[in-house]
């Protein structure tokens, strides 16, 4: 029989397996539409504003791969993903021919453009098949601590290594039946596939090879049937991903960044609060469990997850994933809203409770996740429900919530202690202007009552003064920002002290504000904006910063010091802001900057955010002495940090490994002892007088 005969017997194969692939794209279908009617359960409206940032996040985060190859094995993501983008059509050319036999896209774009596109697809392919065997080793071979070698995985390797495969096998058997001038394309324009045909040639093909006929045909078939498989598969494991990744990149969260969603704590209408039921999730993060590539980088920065916690924000999105598919199938598709009261609770049961209140909210989960998702805010989610439907936390949590609503700081200090730290120093209360001066320094709780970070304010009120940069304090009249009480869940006392503190800014018509807490920072500048609160904020490392820059204060000479620095993720991950600290620390005569193994994006957390000071931690190494070991490995003569907490939990873990010698130091500190005052110039204008 010639290859280009087609007998009868083959006809009707044709057709059969023509409409098994309707059917099977047809099920797929199906299966992605309840898939997603179930996403559609969740709150909020659909987000279309700032439309160009989205476009431009799926070129750059999508087609770009940003996120993705900034990991060792992200190029061999990207060389699968661009695989599969450009061998689509080549799949659609197949699917197409095995209906209309003899069917070739060159019958549109003319051979030229034709032998250019298969010379594409022949090169990817290429890559793909080598970039298929390269995660293979490296998830079941070397193993990486992050990589789950599952069979879900082992079957998507297979598959896709089939793919490339049955491509070459039928396109090189393609080259060696059929005599070159009866070719839609210039074999040559294809060297891989060529190789495979030279192969075939080798076996004994020709058009007079009936048995190699037949392979020939069921190569090109046993493509669509990976196809077809595949697109039936996806829905049910970890390449769900495939669907969901470019909407949740799409749609993904554009405030400012780390600025926690909020509640409207004045609709009287509102039953409940928080997330208690997976529909009470927003849609978006429903979206964020389909997203979700299992790829491991969330847990592997997670410092919960890395010192035994109950905590791994992947299973925390996986198991939601399983929960909303569960209940979804029961309730919307069944459309039985009865069967949603047979469910355990999302908060406190599909999650536990141990899970949630480990969460520092340090956001290396969100900052590391190539597909956007949301972990933080789903797990505040989960803890407004515990604190404001249910008070369930902790009697720390507790007596912390009781202190800050009387007292207004998590200490239950009284107010009128707020300014003692200032006595002796010239900085006026704002209520004894009669106007703002150029920044109100917004001190903080820390900085206000805790004896060691009080030594940091009055370091940088005297690096003011000694800039001669107007500044004032509200002293008792100011309150706590309410940051834990937000990120514990407590969105009502968050409510009440934000609110109170927005009133007493805007009294005074306050527009710029300088603190030294990467928390009060973060608050005011990103989320009180949300109650009517906008204001310019500086965190106290950039304004040393610009100080230095501008020459408005000079520093001595001093000697050698080696000085490890510790990246807050309030400034870090959640405002990208790395390189004013170290320019700062950099600057100063003497220092010698040294970096922890895990810095910048990648900084391990100090274990006090999320509310975490205020409570204890019962399972695995304590997360501080974990940071606090990652510093002495460097063998620092000191450890700088920016933020009051980093300040308290690196106390603890020095005190607790007993490092007596290594000084522990705010930037504001070591500018302090720094600084040229007016003496030291003096003596060094009578030095030279004297010469």
């Amino acid at each position: 029989m010639s290859f280009l005969e087609l007998s009868d017997v083959h006809i009707w194969i044709r057709i059969l397996l023509t409409v098994g692939v309707f059917v099977g794209f047809a099920f797929a279908a199906r299966t992605v539409y309840w898939l997603m009617r179930y996403v559609a359960t969740g709150k909020g409206n659909l987000r279309v504003d700032e439309l160009p940032e989205r476009i431009k996040g799926i070129i750059t985060k999508v087609l770009g791969q940003a996120r993705v190859i900034a990991e060792p094995a992200g190029m061999v993501h990207l060389f699968i993903f661009w695989g599969f983008l450009i061998l689509q059509l080549e799949t659609l050319e197949y699917i197409i021919g095995g209906i209309f036999w003899g069917f070739h896209w060159s019958t549109f774009i003319g051979n030229t453009v034709y032998n250019g596109l298969l010379f594409l697809q022949d090169i990817f392919g290429f890559l793909v098949l080598a970039a298929v065997i390269i995660a293979g080793i490296r998830r079941f071979v070397v193993r990486p601590k992050h990589s789950l070698p599952s069979f879900d995985a082992a079957l998507i390797l297979v598959l896709i290594g089939g793919l490339m495969i049955s491509k070459f096998v039928a396109h090189g058997m393609h080259i060696a039946f059929v005599d070159p001038e009866y070719l839609p394309w210039d074999a040559a324009w294809t060297p891989f596939t060529l190789m495979t045909a030279e192969f075939m040639r080798g076996l004994g093909a020709s058009p007079d090879s009936e048995g190699l006929f037949w392979i020939f045909h069921a190569s090109y078939w046993i493509h669509i049937a990976i196809v077809v498989f595949f697109a039936n598969y996806i829905p049910f494991g970890k390449h769900l991903h495939l669907i969901g990744a470019i909407p949740n990149i799409f749609f993904r969260k554009l405030e400012p960044k780390g600025a926690v969603y909020p509640l409207d704590m004045e609709d009287m209408s509102v039953e409940s609060y928080g997330a208690g039921t997976v529909e009470d999730l927003h849609w978006k993060q429903l979206l964020d469990t389909y997203a979700c590539t299992e790829c491991g980088r969330c847990e592997h920065y997670c410092p919960a997850y890395n010192t035994g916690k109950a905590l791994n924000p992947m299973m925390i999105i996986e198991n939601i994933k399983g929960h909303l598919r569960e209940k979804g199938a029961a309730v919307v598709r069944e459309d039985n809203p009865e069967a949603a009261e047979e469910y355990p609770p999302l908060a406190g049961g599909i999650i536990s409770k141990e899970e949630l209140w480990a969460c520092t909210t340090c956001g290396a989960c969100v900052a590391n996740c190539p597909v956007f998702i949301e972990h933080v805010d789903t797990i505040i989610d989960m803890r407004r429900y515990l604190a404001l439907m249910e008070a369930d936390f902790s009697a720390e949590v507790g007596r912390t919530f009781r202190n800050m609503e009387n007292n207004s700081n998590p200490w239950g200090l009284s107010s009128s202690y707020r300014a003692d730290w200032a006595e002796g120093l010239d900085i006026p209360l704002l209520s004894e202007l009669s106007e703002p001066p150029e920044y109100l320094f917004f001190v903080g709780c820390a900085g206000s009552f805790d004896d060691r970070q009080k030594k940091v304010t009055q370091a940088f009120a005297k690096i003011l003064e000694a800039a001669d940069v107007p500044t004032a304090i509200l002293g008792p009249e100011e309150g706590c920002t309410g940051d834990p009480a937000r990120r514990i869940g407590n969105e009502y006392l968050y409510w009440m002290l934000a609110s109170q503190n927005i009133e007493t800014l805007n009294n005074y018509g306050v527009t710029k504000i300088v603190t030294t807490c990467p928390h009060c920072f973060h608050t005011i500048g990103k989320e009180y904006p949300q109650l009517g609160g906008h204001y310019e904020v500086v965190h106290h490392t950039e304004l040393l910063n610009n100080l230095l820059l501008e020459g408005r204060i000079q520093l001595k000479p001093g000697a050698t010091k080696h000085i490890t620095y510790h990246d807050s993720c309030y400034i870090g991950r959640w405002d990208d802001s790395y390189q004013n600290p170290r320019d700062v620390l950099q600057s100063v005569p003497g220092v010698v900057m040294q970096e922890m193994e895990l810095n910048k994006k990648q900084s391990f957390c100090c274990g006090a955010g999320g509310g975490r000071m205020w409570m204890e931690e019962t399972r695995g190494k304590r997360v501080n002495i974990e940071r606090t070991d990652q510093a002495l490995a460097t063998e620092p003569d000191a450890v700088a940090v920016n933020c009051p907490f980093c300040l308290t939990m690196f106390d603890d873990g020095l005190n607790h490994r007993g490092a007596v010698d290594v000084e522990l130091l705010d930037l504001a500190e070591i500018i302090a002892d720094s600084l040229v005052e007016e003496s030291d110039s003096d003596d060094e204008n009578e030095a030279a007088a004297a010469e």
